[in-house]
């Protein structure tokens, strides 16, 4: 599933990659959003069955 009709990112397990839960926005560290400003990054390079 892609959401916002963002491009999918190739799954890397060992690197981390935070996703904002509000806009969607994608980045390569934790913390506050760039777009929105928002403390909503997740991290979404976690392991899926």
């Amino acid at each position: 599933m892609v959401i916002y009709n963002g491009s999918i990112d190739p799954y890397h397990p060992d690197e981390s990659r935070y996703e904002c839960r509000i806009c969607g926005a994608r980045a390569d560290e934790g913390g506050v959003c760039e777009q929105c400003g928002e403390a909503s990054l997740v991290n979404i390079a976690v392991p899926r069955e």
